[in-house]
This record gives structure tokens, sequence and C-alpha cells, in this order.
């Protein structure tokens, strides 16, 4: 198998573990913070990611740099981020937050094209162009003769960081190809980094809510840590072509969100129509894995 179409394969796991972990923490997150949700998940990332890390760490491979990108993504990405992603998906809805989250790929390839010199093709260009008019597609229900519906500015706040995000990790992993072991450290960063906003944040973004939750919580850490080492590997490819693809992450939570969560998704005409779209988006950058 080719390093492209690993790449490929990698990308598509990590959407699929994406919407299945944001599936699983939408009930939870009805009842609690989205401080503490993020709270939660940091300390299973670091505990979990950090054994694993551990067992797979590889002798002589450190690298300070990859240290510091990583600690630098820890506060933005996994402190910052994670409280703004899961603040915009509670006000929003699961289906158009993550939609609008989803919409990385057009500034991520100039990022990729301006910064890391990469060439990403027509094919893989306009595969970008119709993941994106296809999750939109999927998503945009129109509320009251509006557009854009109250909470959007926190889904527009997390596409941009995840942007940035997706460079640090880039650059992180190129120093050092350490998935579960950096996802560890930028999480325990983020945990005395977000604790530090509970000075300044209303009460009710660290309220923890029911304990009947907790089971769910944990399901969802887990499947939260086997994404970021999806994404971390998926990445050490071209972000060009990676990201793309991970942004089909609402096409899986669409699906996910019906069997689950029907009182809150439901099919119609024009979700199956961006559905197509967006399947037609993955394949040209899939066969523009080669240009």
């Amino acid at each position: 198998m080719s390093f492209e179409s690993q790449t490929i394969l990698l990308a598509i796991s990590a959407a699929f573990v994406s919407a299945a972990t944001n599936i699983t923490f939408a009930p939870a997150l009805r009842q609690m913070g989205s401080f503490a949700l993020a709270q939660f998940n940091n300390l299973g990332n670091t505990v979990m990611l950090g054994a694993i890390g551990f067992w797979l760490y590889e002798p002589g491979s450190f690298r300070w740099e990859a240290l510091v990108w990583f600690g630098v993504l820890g506060v933005m990405n996994y402190s910052i981020n994670r409280w703004v992603f899961y603040t915009g998906m509670n006000i929003v809805g699961p289906a158009r937050h993550i939609t609008i989250t989803s919409m990385v790929p057009l500034p991520s390839l100039i990022l990729a094209v301006v910064f890391l010199g990469e060439e990403p093709g027509r094919w893989v260009v306009l595969g970008t162009v119709l993941v994106v008019f296809g999750i939109a597609a999927v998503s945009y229900e129109p509320s009251g003769g509006r557009w854009f519906r109250a909470g959007v500015g926190w889904s527009l706040m997390s596409m941009l960081m995840l942007v940035t995000s997706a460079f640090m990790r880039k650059q992180g992993m190129s120093y050092m190809a350490a998935p579960a072991l950096l996802t560890a450290w930028s999480a325990l960063v983020a945990i005395p980094t977000s604790e530090a906003f509970r000075h300044f944040l209303p009460k009710r973004y660290f309220e923890w809510g029911s304990k009947r939750y907790i089971p769910l919580l944990v399901f969802g850490t887990t499947l939260n840590g086997l994404m970021q080492i999806l994404i971390n590997l998926s990445l050490k490819g071209k972000i060009s072509l990676a990201v793309p693809i991970l942004s089909s992450t609402p096409i899986f939570a669409l699906c996910l969100s019906a069997l689950f969560l029907r009182n809150i998704e439901r099919l119609n005409a024009r979700v199956v129509l961006g559905i197509c779209i967006a399947v037609l988006g993955i394949v040209a950058v899939s066969i523009g894995r080669h240009g």
C-alpha cells in the first residue's frame, strides 16, 4: 500500500471515529458544562494515550521541538478549542456544528500551499470544493428565514482553530512520530490551562451534571483517544490530501445520528444529495493522490 493510500485510509477511519465520538458525547453535553467535558476528555487522553505512548516509545526518538509544538497545541486546541467546540455543538446542534467546523479544507489548503510548498493538483482542489459544498448541503436547515442561527460564531471560531491545529500537528509529527505520546502531552498541558479559566468564566461551563453519564463519557473518551491517534497519523501525509477526507465527518455523524439520535437528525432528499456530492469529493481527492 502506498503512503498516499495509507493517508486516505487513516483519514477516513479518523472521520468515522470522530463522528462516533461526537454522537456519544451529545446526550451528556446537554446535562454538563463544556469545560467539564473537555477536562474529562483531557484526563482520559493523558492516562490512556500516555500509557500507550510509553509502551510504543522508541528510545532515542525524543525531540524537544515536537513537545513545543504539541505543548502549544494543548493550550490552543485541547483546552480553549475543546471548550469552544463543545459549547458550539451544544448550542447549534451536532450536525450543523460539525458541518461548520469541517469547512477546514479550503483555509487548510491555502496554508499547505503557502507555508509547506505543497502542490495539491486540480483533482484535490476539485474534491475539496465538492466536499465543502456537500457537507453544507447535508446540514443546512433554514430557520426563521435566516441563513445563520444563534451560536454559529462558536462553530466558526472552532473551525479557524482547527485549521491552525492541523498545521501544528503536521509540524510536531515531522520531528517525532509518536502520535499517542504527543497527544497525551497536549492533553496534560491542557488540564492546568483549562483550570486557569475557572476564575474567569461562568460556573455553568464547569458543571458535571448527572453521574449516570459517566459510562458514556468513558466510552466517548476512549473513542476520542483513538481518533487523536488516527488524525495525527493521517496528517503525517499531505495536509491537502488528509484534511478534505477528514472533513467527511458530518456524513458519518448524520448516519449515526439517524440511528441513535433520531429525535435530532432526519434524512431528506437534500441531505441525500449532499452526501452524494461529498462522496464524489472524497473520490476526487483519492484520484488526485498521485497528482
